[in-house]
């Protein structure tokens, strides 16, 4: 066709969005037909129709299957897939059968085991990982004990850590119930034995009555066991005597329970405490030199944590030395995955851009190298969903911006691209939202922005949503529920005698999104109080964490009369308080997260330090 002149030269690509959709419309109307069917299913005596290039599109089970060159009976004809081998039942099938050509699936307590465990044989991830997330929000302590066996068993590595998390925070309320109470005897020593188990050592007497109760299950074939438990399990050294007191010594006919602990009690040797300790850590960054002249301050390998306070009047925070990195950081990005802890990207002490991450294990105080990135990145965005973590922007040569944007899965050990983001810009304050990253303001050399970008991992598809109120860089973003708070960062005054005075960069205050409503609204001042902290260019925002309860300002923060390092807000009375005053020692531009640490290694750190500053 010849072309008027006026239109364009260059080739378009269109995309229709209703397509797939449509396709799969007509699709779900066309397995109806015995004409447009190609193969059948069989279970049982029943026999489904359906067709061999869907089902090879939704499972790599069927795809293998009918890919093979050759079908058992030597015939070549693969019109009949016999399922029955497998165990799924025929209304499961039909449910797994709608949801591939529906995308739409209703899961339910009844229907829950039977959908996951055929998504497993079948090779239907997206399925499989539909389960995941309806199983992680069922947990409870009625199911927690089978959900975590039930993982385990069938490769659920997120849901079964899910469910070891609410057991070890739970356990009083679980320990009793018909769930532990039918495990065999390793299960129970596996449960009993964790040092992360939230059991105070005043309450000791816990983990003996649970194995008596265990026990009292089923006393025939169980009190062979009773001594091999106690043994292992009892930290009998927290045994006062008020609980030798409370305890029945006629439980069991094998052995004196009370004479057999009080004997073991009198042998061993003191023993650590359970549970876990919640903890501010603060990773890399900068730091003054002492040995070279020629250079003011370097990149740090430093790892600390202190305790936050809850409502008391010690201000002044003991900062542990924990394990330093592997290598230098600073701007990287730091996350929480899995109750383990993950530093990636930065730059050196040569100012070399890094791709290269690690990953810190609190219960052995310990750094391990994780693959790198696809790309090295300073300033950019790390977040977390489920074991996923999520490296976004940032800039490979500290000068242009970059857009793309990877994932991490923490179990497989890989990086992926995905979709490039829409804006180029660093230095944002990043969060999640179900399922959903926010990237906030940042800026390029010479501007700032208030745009916010959405991305949905569901959709791999990004959106423009509501921009803040003031525009800003360097800020940080912690999640609440559904809101996102957005602290501190910088923007520039708009004002010509401010420019020339030196003082151009204006210290932003605390603004809150909605992610239901779609709108950002400011956190008010209470009177004459500082709030977070004077909105002065003095005061920067390291870091900002939520620990259920408040959440915690992490950084320099000048309130007028000192300068905090830890401040804590109460969203609900609008209430701002100081946590922790002192800064960490010689350790600034750092990155902050909040992570449990087993009482044991906190203690055993603690005591370390202690002796070294004697």
């Amino acid at each position: 066709m010849a072309s008027n002149g006026n239109s364009e030269k260059n080739p378009k690509t269109f995309s229709c969005q209703h397509h797939a959709k449509n396709l799969l419309k007509a699709l779900n109307q066309s397995r109806k037909l015995a004409s447009l069917c190609d193969t059948t299913v069989q279970i049982g005596k029943t026999e489904v129709a359906a067709q061999k290039s869907v089902l090879s599109a939704a499972s790599q089970y069927f795809r293998a299957y009918f890919s093979y060159e050759a079908h058992p009976d030597g015939t070549g004809n693969k019109t009949v897939v016999d399922l029955t081998p497998l165990e799924i039942s025929v209304e499961t099938f039909h449910d797994i059968l709608d949801y591939i050509y529906t995308s739409e699936i209703t899961l339910s307590i009844d229907n829950i085991q039977d959908l996951f465990q055929a998504s497993d044989l079948l090779l239907m991830s997206d399925l499989k990982n539909l389960c995941c997330e309806y199983l992680e929000h069922c947990i409870s302590p009625q199911n927690c004990v089978g959900i975590r066996e039930f993982t385990a068993r069938f490769s659920s590595p997120w849901v079964h850590y899910k469910a070891t998390q609410y057991l070890d925070k739970h356990f009083r309320d679980i320990c009793f119930g018909e769930e532990f109470l039918g495990l065999g005897s390793e299960s129970v020593k596996e449960i009993l034995t964790r040092d992360e188990l939230n059991v105070k050592p005043e309450n000791e007497v816990v983990i003996v009555e649970s194995i008596m109760k265990w026990y009292r299950y089923d006393r025939t074939t169980r009190a062979a066991d009773v001594k091999s438990l106690l043994t292992s399990c009892v930290r009998t050294d927290n045994l006062t005597e008020e609980s030798f007191e409370n305890l029945k010594s006629d439980d069991c006919e094998e052995i004196n329970v009370v004479e057999f602990l009080r004997n073991m009690k009198g042998e061993r040797l003191l023993s650590e405490p359970r549970g876990t300790t919640s903890v501010v850590v603060v990773c890399g960054g900068e730091g003054f030199v002492t040995r070279n002249e020629d250079v003011e301050v370097e990149v740090k390998p430093s790892f600390r944590c202190v305790q936050p306070y809850k409502h008391t009047s010690v201000k002044v925070g003991k900062w542990i030395e924990l394990s330093p990195m592997l290598t230098p950081r600073s701007g990287h990005g730091l996350v929480e995955v899995g109750g383990y802890l993950y530093a990636i990207g930065g730059r050196d002490n040569t100012c070399r851009l890094l791709n290269t991450g690690e990953r810190y294990d609190p219960k052995t105080n310990t750094w391990t190298v994780i693959p790198p990135m696809n790309h090295a990145r300073v300033g950019f965005g790390l977040v977390a969903i489920d074991h996923n973590i999520y490296a976004i922007g940032g800039s490979n040569d500290m000068t242009d911006p970059m857009t793309s944007m990877e994932v991490f899965n923490t179990f497989s050990n890989e990086w992926q691209t995905l979709p490039d983001l829409t804006m180029k810009k660093v230095w944002s304050a990043y969060a999640s939202v179900d399922k959903k990253i926010y990237v906030i303001a940042g800026g390029v050399i010479g501007k700032f922005y208030e745009a916010v970008e959405c991305y949905d991992t569901r959709t791999q598809t990004w959106t423009s949503v509501s921009p803040m109120r003031e525009r800003r860089c360097d800020a940080r973003a912690v999640t609440v529920e559904d809101d996102i708070y957005v602290m501190g960062g910088f923007r520039r005054i708009e004002c010509p005698s401010a420019m020339h005075s030196g003082h151009s960069l204006k210290f932003c205050g605390t603004e809150v999104y909605s992610t239901k409503n779609d709108y950002w609204v400011p956190i008010p001042k209470r009177g004459a109080e500082p709030g977070m902290c004077i909105m002065h260019d003095k005061s920067h925002v390291e870091g900002a964490v939520y620990d259920g309860e408040e959440i915690l300002a992490i950084g320099d923060l000048d309130i007028g009369t000192g300068s905090d390092c830890i401040r804590g807000y109460n969203r609900h009375v609008n209430e701002w308080r100081t946590v922790v005053q002192n800064q960490p020692p010689n350790q600034r531009c750092y990155q902050c997260s909040l992570i449990t640490i087993p009482n044991s290694m906190f203690h055993r750190v603690s005591a370390v330090q202690e002796t070294q500053q004697m």
